[in-house]
C-alpha cells in the first residue's frame, strides 16, 4: 500500500468549481459521499457570508437539491443531491477513494487516500480521461507485497462471479451486479473491468491471481 496526497482542479463546468473560484473565501468540507447516479454528499459550508455561497450551490448546474441539516455561525451542513460526482466517481472507478472529511477551496480539491500503487495508477488514469487536472503533492512507498486487487475490486469481483455474471450463458446482468454491489452500473462496469485486466495480465505474465 502507498499513500498519497493529491491537488485536483475542479474543472470550470462543475458546480463546486465555478462556487468556490467565484466565492474565494468560501471552503466546501466534504464528510461523507455515496457514489451513484445521482450522488448525494454531506458537507459543511463555510464563508464569511454564507447565504449567498448557499444560494449559489442551490443554483449551480448539476445541483438537484440541497438541503441545510444544521446550521451554526458562519458555517452550514447541507446534504446535497449531484448529477454528477466528478473526480469522486474517478476515485471510485479506480478503486482508490479518498479520506474524509476533504477540502474543496478556490477550485481545488485536497485529498489524501491510502492505496496500492496499481490502484493509484488507474486513478491517474481515470483523472486524466475525465480531463481532470491534478498534482501530487506527496507519495510515500509501500509495500511491495500488496495485494493484486483492491478491497472493492475483489468485492465487486466475487459478487459477479457467485452470482453467474461469468457463467456461458450469463446467470446474471452487469445491473443485477451493480445492485447487489450498491454501485451504479457504470461504476460497477469500470470496477470490473479494470479487476479483469488486472487479473489477465498476472495471469498472462505467468504469475497466480
Amino acid at each position: 500500500m502507498a499513500r498519497a496526497r493529491l491537488t485536483v482542479t475542479t474543472p470550470d463546468g462543475s458546480w463546486a468549481g465555478r462556487v468556490t473560484r467565484s466565492h474565494p473565501d468560501a471552503h466546501i468540507r466534504v464528510r461523507t459521499a455515496s457514489i451513484g447516479e445521482p450522488a448525494t454528499l454531506v458537507a459543511e459550508v463555510t464563508a464569511p457570508s454564507l447565504a449567498p455561497v448557499i444560494a449559489a450551490i442551490s443554483e449551480a448546474d448539476g445541483v438537484r437539491s440541497l438541503d441545510i441539516l444544521d446550521r451554526h455561525g458562519d458555517t452550514a451542513v447541507c446534504r446535497l443531491t449531484v448529477a454528477d460526482a466528478g473526480p469522486l466517481a474517478a476515485a471510485a472507478a479506480a478503486g482508490a477513494p479518498p479520506e474524509y472529511p476533504f477540502t474543496v477551496a478556490d477550485g481545488t480539491i485536497e485529498w489524501e487516500l491510502t492505496a496500492t500503487r496499481s490502484a493509484l495508477a488507474d486513478l491517474a488514469d481515470e483523472l486524466s480521461e475525465r480531463g481532470l487536472e491534478f498534482t501530487v503533492a506527496e507519495m510515500r512507498p509501500g509495500d511491495d507485497r500488496e495485494p493484486l486487487l483492491t478491497p472493492r475490486q475483489r468485492t465487486v469481483v466475487r459478487t459477479a462471479l457467485h452470482s453467474g455474471y461469468h457463467e456461458v450463458p450469463r446467470g446474471c446482468s452487469l445491473a443485477t451486479v451493480a445492485e447487489q454491489a450498491d454501485l451504479s452500473k457504470s461504476t460497477c462496469s469500470e470496477i470490473l473491468r479494470r479487476a479483469e485486466k488486472r487479473l489477465l495480465t498476472r495471469y498472462l505474465d505467468g504469475g497466480q491471481p
